[in-house]
C-alpha cells in the first residue's frame, strides 16, 4: 500500500513521464509532410524508344512513347501510349510494321498490347506487296519500365496474312526516359 511520501513520489514520477512524452510528440498536422519516401507521378514526356527481336529473323523497332513513372517506395511503375515502327529486312524482302500500343510495367514485370499494320514489299518473285493487320498481346520481364524483355503473341486481324515470319516474337526494348536519371528532381504531375 503506498502512503505518504511514496505516494507522492509516485505520482511525481507519472505527473513529469506523461508531461516529457506529450511535449516530445510531433503535432498530428505534421504527419506525412516530409517523409523520406515521396509518391507521384512524373510529367508525360515524349521519349525515344528503341529496341531489337526476332520474329523468325531478326528485327529493329523504332519509335517513340508518350511515358510517365510513378515513383513508390517499393518501386517504380510506369505506363504509356507508343507508336513504333518494326523493320525486318531478308535478302530483298523488306518487311516495314507501323503500330500503335500502349505499355504498362510495375517493377519487374511488364504487359503490352500493339496493333500492327504490316507491309511486306516483294514478297515474291513478281514483287507484288502484302498488306495485313495485326493485334499483338505482349508479357515478361522489365527492368522498371526502362529496359523490357518481352514475348508476344500475333493474332492476325484482317483477310490477308503475312506468313513470312512466325506468329511468336521476343523483344527487347528500351524506354529512353531522361527522367530515370534523376527522379528526384523530375517534373511531377499536378494532383488534382
Amino acid at each position: 500500500m503506498l502512503t505518504g511520501s511514496k505516494y507522492g513520489l509516485y505520482t511525481f514520477f507519472c505527473v513529469c513521464f506523461l508531461s516529457a512524452s506529450s511535449a516530445y510528440a510531433q503535432p498530428s498536422d505534421s504527419v506525412g509532410t516530409n517523409r523520406p519516401f515521396t509518391e507521384f507521378w512524373t510529367k508525360p514526356l515524349i521519349v525515344p524508344k528503341l529496341g531489337v527481336g526476332v520474329q523468325d529473323r531478326l528485327f529493329v523497332e523504332m519509335g517513340v512513347q508518350w511515358h510517365s513513372i510513378y515513383r513508390h517506395p517499393l518501386t517504380l511503375i510506369s505506363k504509356g501510349p507508343y507508336c513504333t515502327v518494326d523493320l525486318f529486312i531478308k535478302q530483298s524482302n523488306v518487311l516495314v510494321g507501323p503500330k500503335l500500343g500502349y505499355e504498362f510495367t510495375a517493377g519487374l514485370l511488364g504487359a503490352a498490347f500493339d496493333v500492327t499494320y504490316f507491309i511486306d514489299h516483294n514478297y515474291n518473285a513478281e514483287g507484288a506487296n502484302r498488306k495485313a493487320w495485326v493485334a499483338t498481346p505482349k508479357v515478361g520481364l522489365s527492368i522498371l519500365g526502362f529496359a523490357d524483355l518481352f514475348y508476344g503473341y500475333s493474332i492476325p486481324i484482317s483477310e490477308e496474312r503475312i506468313t513470312s515470319i512466325s506468329r511468336n516474337r521476343f523483344s527487347l526494348v528500351f524506354n529512353i526516359n531522361t527522367y530515370y536519371f534523376d527522379l528526384k528532381e523530375a517534373p511531377r504531375r499536378r494532383k488534382g
